[in-house]
This record gives structure tokens, sequence and C-alpha cells, in this order.
């Protein structure tokens, strides 16, 4: 069960679209998001053709590798606990060469059945393949600097395996699911981070290493008792259906399969809670490796004092899952939770939680109290062993849990300035490395900075300003040109905290800005291999260019209603005389955007009609509205911003032309009426004034922008403006 921020029932995913503002979120401590555990895999053509259905262990590959043109491929996969069963992307299925021809299978291992998948959003419908063999193993063992090529010594496997493909269209990413890992103890290395390049994304996730079922924590004492639901599914090796219709039942019956390798169960851990004064103890929470972030049911958040219909969140996630787009799912910020284990239970304050009810997967007439996601375990060694074994010696199924393995570095704020490459400007921790925490923090007056002058690493950035005033104290981070920053998790950018691009890149995880700033030219690359991150400015600034520049966002962005975004207008090239965003992936709008006409010191610029200036790109999509505007005013001109399906883009028009032909007519009342009914906010009657006092103005239209069914068009009141602004000229 895989979702990234935020995903829900049995096979769901549910990854973030954008998160909007969040009135009280703390940027430290326990983060939104959690890590994402991903393992290598293989696939082979180990099947039975006899009448036995389950899986059958296997510790090196044999038989034939799949793989197009005889050449065997490797992948990667989200390690998901909360899936009951494995699964394919469409283009992973292309790769593998699922279809064939083989060796004795010319049909390949293509099925014919389908079965539904989904979970809050709705549901698709999957492939079911034949069987095959799946060998997974920790991407510490793969090999070489180019494709992926995993080490088969560190690979652990089950032949006689069904998984299943799901569309083209679906956002799912592969999975190896809990019919794999409930037969092994899995070791999730969070001391040997795995941070690397592949398929032009950068991977993150901790070491993982299968070993045998019941071998227990190793080093690690503290365990928190796992409850298996049902425990019977957990007393028998995973399993597919045959078709008992398949004419040639007796001879293959391994040919399409009715159902795929399926375990019915889950992982629950006991946890108490604390909100307001109000404790719950013995929660049973599921526990799910593919879950970044942490939910609580509704009935759990109304017995802990939280109404999702009548109390105000803290913050708010949308939602893309295998149906469709979910919008809104209210967070809220819990006092406390607490794990109870043996050796030491692990408390975390200042929880953040979504509330959002979830199918369980062990019971599906009912749904889980909640979720505890890999959020709550940043930074900690784990090792999940769910042992069948109740009875006689040794411990119980458990997940056992280190202390925190990650370093804290302090950057040394002193005189104005310093170098992130240089040792003493950190406590005696010295220079971050992928496991140490970087909090860069300006508790002086003034402002301060640092520059990272050469390629650099962390587990984490935050950036802050202690007690910040936005006149007299920041703490910038500059990224020279042509230099990276790459963090393991992720980065908060907090009031009085700006990072500054020079040209440089910062790879991370996520950014969350909360009440800080993005400013400046380069790139901001998100995600985790297959999965992508986000950008999401909630309550911060996000301005494009130190002067005039362009920022490239890799992943999802999202600008919450008390996010602002700022752009400066000096000229037709974007980039060059005026800001530019491009996402490379989903936008989703709110807030603010303000947008300055500026001219040097000598001379103002003045655009012309009919000048666009695209401020905004993306590869997949424009959502949501700006809710507050301001430009430049002008008696000579107005703004009209025309929503695209990929891009926002700003129109210099007539004054009263509202559907842009070049002259004010009664065509405009129409343009008027259509903007009127989709953001009255904006057309009013100071627009409808304008367009009396200019009707008859401009003349045969030289150029039409139709009235698309998806594309807005928001003109701008007068009201709605900031003053014009210099920039000083150059040295």
């Amino acid at each position: 069960m895989f979702f990234t921020r935020c995903r829900a029932s049995f096979l769901a995913l549910l990854t973030v679209c954008c998160a909007l503002p969040c009135e009280t979120s703390l940027a430290t401590g326990v983060p939104i998001e959690g890590f994402l555990p991903q393992v290598g895999f293989a696939l082979t053509n180990e099947f039975r053709d006899d009448l036995i259905t389950s899986a059958d262990y296997s510790d090196s590959p044999g038989g034939i590798l799949l793989g197009a043109n005889d050449t065997a491929f490797y992948d990667i996969a989200l390690l998901d606990t909360g899936a009951g069963l494995s699964l394919l992307t469409a283009e992973a299925d292309t790769n593998f060469n699922i279809d064939g021809p083989y060796p004795g299978e010319s049909d390949g291992f293509r099925g014919t059945f389908t079965v539904p998948v989904g979970g809050a959003t709705g549901t698709i419908l999957a492939d079911v393949n034949d069987p095959v063999g799946l060998y997974a193993g920790g991407l510490q063992s793969r090999t070489g600097t180019g494709p992926l090529v995993i080490d088969h010594a560190g690979l652990e496997g089950q032949t006689n395996v069904s998984l299943i493909t799901v569309p083209a269209t679906s956002d799912l990413p592969n999975v190896v699911g809990l019919t794999f890992a409930s037969q092994f103890a899995t070791h999730i290395n969070a001391d040997q981070p795995q941070v690397f390049e592949l398929n032009g994304r950068t991977v993150r996730t901790p070491a993982i290493d299968f070993q045998p079922l019941g071998s227990g924590g190793g080093s690690i004492t503290r365990r928190a008792p796992l409850t298996l639901n049902p425990g019977a599914a957990f007393q028998q090796p995973p399993s597919w259906v045959f078709d008992f219709n398949n004419p040639d039942f007796l001879d293959n019956p391994h040919e399409n399969p009715m159902f795929p390798t399926l375990l019915p169960g889950a992982l629950f851990l006991t946890a108490n809670l604390e909100n307001d004064g109000v404790q719950l103890n013995n929660s049973d929470l599921f526990f799910d490796s593919g879950a970044s972030v942490s939910v609580l049911s509704e009935q759990k958040a109304l017995q802990l004092g939280i109404d999702v219909q009548l109390d105000t969140p803290d913050f708010s996630i949308d939602i893309i899952g295998s149906g469709g787009l979910t919008l809104d799912l209210p967070g809220y910020f819990l006092d406390s939770l607490t794990i109870q284990a043996i050796g030491g239970n692990v408390t975390a304050n200042n929880v953040p939680v979504i509330i959002f009810d979830i199918t369980n997967p062990g019971d599906p007439g009912n749904i889980v109290d909640g979720i505890i996601g890999t959020n709550l375990l940043v930074g900690r060694n784990l090792v999940i062993d769910p042992n069948p074994a109740l009875g006689g010696a040794g411990a119980s199924p458990s997940l056992y849990i280190s202390d925190p393995v990650t370093t804290q570095h302090e950057f040394v704020v002193n005189g104005f300035g310093g170098s992130w490459n240089d040792p003493g400007k950190w406590d005696a921790a010295g220079v971050p490395d992928i496991l140490g925490v970087a909090n860069v923090r300006n508790n002086l007056f003034g402002n301060r900075s640092v520059s990272v002058t050469a390629d650099a690493e962390a587990w984490e950035l935050n950036i802050s300003a202690e007690n910040p005033n936005a006149n007299t104290k920041t703490m910038t981070v500059h990224i020279d040109s042509e230099v990276t920053l790459t963090t393991f998790g992720g980065t908060n950018i907090e009031a009085g905290g700006i990072l500054s691009l020079n040209g440089g890149t910062l790879d991370t995880q996520f950014v969350e800005v909360l009440g800080g700033k993005i400013e400046g030219s380069g790139t901001i690359s998100t995600g985790s291999g297959p999965i992508p991150g986000q950008v999401e400015n909630r309550n911060g600034i996000v301005s494009p260019g130190e002067g005039f520049g362009s920022l490239t966002i890799e992943g999802r962005y999202g600008n919450g209603s008390e996010g602002r975004m700022i752009f400066e207008i000096g000229g037709s090239l974007p980039g060059t005389e005026f800001d530019e965003l491009f996402v490379d992936g989903q936008a989703k709008l709110g807030g603010t955007l303000e947008v300055n006409v500026v001219g040097d010191i000598i001379s103002d610029y003045t655009p012309d009609i009919g000048d666009e200036f695209t401020i905004i790109s993306t590869t997949e999509g424009i959502g949501g509205f700006f809710e507050e505007l301001h430009l430049t005013e002008s008696e000579d001109y107005e703004w009209l911003l025309e929503y695209g399906t990929n891009d926002v883009t700003l129109i210099v028009i007539l004054p009263g032309d509202y559907n842009n032909d070049g002259g004010v007519n009664e065509q405009d009342v129409a343009a008027w009426n259509a903007g009127y009914a989709q953001q009255a906010n904006f057309f009013d009657g100071d627009n409808f004034l304008t367009w009396q006092r200019n009707f008859g103005s401009g003349g045969i239209a030289v150029r039409f922008v139709p009235e698309p069914t998806s594309t807005a068009l928001l003109l701008f009141a007068g009201s709605l403006t900031v003053t014009r602004r210099r920039r000083a000229a150059a040295n």
C-alpha cells in the first residue's frame, strides 16, 4: 500500500499533488514526509507446472532472466508492506518483455484475467500475469554506473509468483509487496543511505537486506511487537488462484491465473496518542513501509478532539491515486504519538497526521484506526520480522527500531557569512556528510549567509532565522553556479530562511517553504527515482531570478493559499528579461501572484499591446487559480491572465478588450460574463466600467485568443495592482 505524503487503502497510490498552507507547522522534528524504501529486482521464467500455486523460496535466480532482446532487465520497486501483492508498471512490463516469447512459453507470461486495484480515489483494472520468479535485493547491491544491474549474491527470491501489471495511465510505481516481505526478516539500514542517479533521476533509499524469517533484529534490541491480521494468513506462503475453466488445465495449470499471488493480511503496531490533554492508549495502527506519512481515521481523530467538519486544518494535502485526484485532505499536528516497544518506547512530538479513512487490508469490511508511516521512523535502522511462529521459543513478530543514526550539524553564525565547505564554520561535528542534519540558523542580529561553493551533501537541510524580521534578520544559503547540494531527505525553509540559487542545483527529496523564501536561477530536483517529489510553498515566497532569471523544479509544485509568487518583467525575452518558472511535473496554484514591470536606472520599460509573457510552464498540467493578484498599474493597458493546460501566460491588452481580439466591442461583454462566472472575485463592476469607457477603441482583430473549455482568462482590476519599481543599473 503505497503513498508519498498520503496514500490510502489496499493497493491505492495517493501522491501529493500539492499541499496547501499550514498555520502552525514546524519544519524540523517529525517531517510530514518520510523515506521511501526501494529495492532492485529481477524476474525469471521459474514457475510450477503442477497444481501447486504457492510461492517457493529461492536464494539464487535460476532459469532465464526476463528482458527484451534476450537481455536481462533489472528495475527498482518500492518495498511496500501495505500492499498485499506485487506489481509492475506498464513500462516495466515492456522492459521485462512479459509478452515474450520465451523458450517453452511462446505467448510469454501474459494472462487474460484482470483484477480491480484501487482505494480512496477509485479503481483501475490491472492485468494478471502468469507466474514467474521474483528476486529482490537492496540497491547497495547494484553494480556499474550505467543501466541498473544487481549483484545476484544480494538477491533473495520467490518462484511461482503471479504479478499484476497496471495500465500506463496509472501513477503507481513498481511494488514489491507483503507477499514477498512476509517471507523474510527485512533489514532497512538508514545508516547506509544509497543516493545515486538512475535514468536522469536521483534515487534515495536506505540499504535493504532480506534475511531468514524469524532471525530477529540483529544488533537492535528495542522491538515493537507486531500484530498479524489475520494471523492465519501468515502461516502459509502466499498463493495465486488458477483458472478452473482453462481447457488445458491439467497440462498447463499455470496459464492465465484468475487471481494473482496475494496475501490478505496486514501488520499492526500498538501506539498511544495524545492531543490537547486527551490520551488514547493501545490504539492498533497499521504499519506500512510504503506510507511516507502517518494517518488517523476520522473516528480516532474525533476521539482526540479533532473534528474534520468543524476544526480548521493545520495543513491540507491533495492526493493523486490510482483512480484520480482527491482534493484538500485535512492535516493536523498531534501533541505526541508513542510506539509501544520492549526495550524503550519510541515517542514523537508535534506529529503531522492526515485525517483519512482507510480500508483495513486484513479486514476489508472495516477501516484501520490509522497508519504509522515512515516519517515517524526517519533516521533509524529498522528490521521487520513478521515471524508467524507465535508459539514456542523466541520473539513474536516484531518491528525492531534503533536509536537515531544521524548527527546534528549546526552552522556557526559569525561575521556576515562563510563557506558551507569550510569545516571551521560548523560546530564540532564538522561539515555535514550524507548522515548529517544541516541546521543553518541565524540567531544573531542582521542578515547572514552561507555559500555552497563545491558539491556537498547532507541528510536534511533546515534554514531559518530566530525571531526573524523581514527587513533586518535573514539566513541565506547560496548555491553557486554548477554546484549541487544533495540531501537524502528533505529541505525545510522556515521563517527568515532563504534558499538562493545562483545557477546551482538543490537535489532533495522534497522542499517545504514555511515562511521562508526561494529565489534565484537554477534547478530544484525532487523525489526518489521514479517517485516524484514536490516543492510546496505553504506560506512563504517563491521568486524566480535575482534580477531576471529561470527557476526549474523537477517534480510537483504547490503554491498554498498563504504562499506568494513574485515575478518581474522588464522585456520580452524569457529568463533574460522576465522571470519564468518551469515545472517538470504538475503545478497546483493558489495564494498570491505578484508581477512587477521594472526598468533600469535610465528608463522604464513599458510593454506593448499584444505582448505575452509565459511565466509558468509545466509538463503535466496546471491546477487551481491564484486567489489574489497584484500587477503594475497603467492607464494605457490592462492584463489578461491565461491559464492554459500546461502554462500560465500574461497578455497585455487594451483596457476593456476582455476577449483579446484587438478591439473593445460588444463581444467583450460575453468574455466578461464568462470570467465572472469562473472567478467572480476578479470580474466586477470596475471591469465593466472600464469596458464602457473604452468602448469603440482599437481596431480589427489581429490575433485571436480562443475560448478553450479548460482555460480561464482572468482580468486584473486596477485596484489589484502594485506600483512600478525601478531596477538599479548593473555595475
